[in-house]
């Protein structure tokens, strides 16, 4: 790989079925397919990168093809419930070192700060309104959260958690994951340390939907720097709501609309967040402590068209992925953390959706 990896990023591109890797200090861009079975798509959706180790760990989603062919566990998307899989790169040549079948439909993918194990959720809001159909019970519309041993790809525990989770943080000792719940509107705070990964529910409000029809829709939790507060973001409520780490409630009186669909935020302080937002595409500059918003920026198509997730590197720099219009190549955006001003721009596969950095 011509990047060194203290300069690369890392970019998951789901409709393409490939990752590339941009150089931050540079223009260059490689893309490197990964291709586990020729005749799936793989759609990889988000990854995490552990560079002192180097590895790459990323989750290949296998959605519904429209016209299927029957010829494996996942040819038949359309009409069954494939599942997933957790596929380990070596980090300097992306080749796939170790693959493991997951659930359907894996969502996040983070690696515990000790870099000894993976956490996977599954979004699988697709197999919960099937359950919710045919009238089963709420725990059958559950999708799991595992955990994976780093090393040896062996699975360490699992747990139907609720339904469709997808963002997904650890605390700093790795005691503590704290996971969005989509499809139940609630945060799950899981203990990490024993093996039955006990789990306490916290709903976002008082007008929770269906389970499998939310009414807020968090879909991304992040917790700020010091660990006082994790910010949830909603597709469905169009907003930003803090929970207080140490009370275990969520501060209420700071929820925050944003006028459009809130993905996958990233602190760059202690109480400033950078929230992305689709529907109109945009970047907020966060004031967590006040519950009001610093600065906003609009982005036009041929800037950022659906800015996915924001992501700060090591050195303060940020970045923001730009999902486009899921047909032609998508973008990674250079932004300033201070004006949200555009730095840099870089061309990168269709429908990226996740980064890395090789820090």
């Amino acid at each position: 790989m011509p990047i060194a990896t203290t300069r690369a990023a890392y970019v998951t591109n789901n409709g393409s079925d490939s990752i590339s890797v941009l150089d931050r200090n540079g223009d260059a861009v490689v893309t490197v397919a990964v291709d586990v079975d020729p005749s799936a798509h793989e759609a990889p959706h988000h990854l995490t990168v552990d560079a002192p180790g180097g590895r790459l760990f990323v989750a290949l989603a296998f959605p519904p093809e429209e016209a299927p062919a029957a010829k494996d566990k996942h040819g038949s998307h359309g009409a069954a419930d494939g599942v997933g899989m957790l596929a380990r790169l070596e980090l300097t040549t992306l080749s796939v070192q170790d693959t493991r079948d997951v659930a359907q439909n894996p969502g996040d993918v983070v690696l515990t700060h000790d870099r000894t194990r993976v956490l996977v959720t599954h979004f699988d809001m697709r197999r919960a309104m099937k359950q919710a159909a045919a009238g089963s019970s709420p725990s059958a519309l559950f999708a799991p959260l595992q955990v994976w041993d780093a090393t040896t790809m062996e699975k360490r525990a699992e747990r139907p958690l609720c339904v469709a989770p997808h963002g997904v943080v650890t605390t700093a000792d790795d005691a503590w994951a704290i996971v969005a719940c989509y499809g139940s509107d609630e945060l799950c705070v899981v203990d990490l340390s024993q093996p039955t990964l006990p789990t306490s529910r916290y709903p976002l409000g008082n007008a929770p939907g269906l389970l499998g029809a939310p009414s807020y829709g968090p879909y991304s939790a992040v917790l700020s720097p010091d660990e006082a507060l994790v910010a949830v973001s909603d597709l469905e409520a169009k907003d930003v709501r803090f929970f207080d780490w140490k009370t275990r409630r969520f501060v209420t009186e700071h929820t925050l609309p944003v006028g459009g669909r809130a993905m996958m935020p990233d602190w760059v302080g202690p109480r400033t967040l950078l929230q992305p937002t689709q529907g109109p595409d945009g970047l907020l500059r966060i004031d967590a402590e006040k519950g009001l918003v610093e600065k906003q920026v609009t982005f036009d198509r041929a800037t950022c068209e659906a800015p996915h997730v924001v992501r700060h590197a090591k050195d303060g720099r940020v970045y923001v992925v730009c999902e486009g219009n899921h047909k032609d190549p998508g973008a990674v955006l250079e932004v300033d953390p201070d004006t949200l001003a555009v730095r840099k721009r870089w061309i990168v596969g269709v429908y990226p959706d996740g980064i890395a950095f090789g820090e």
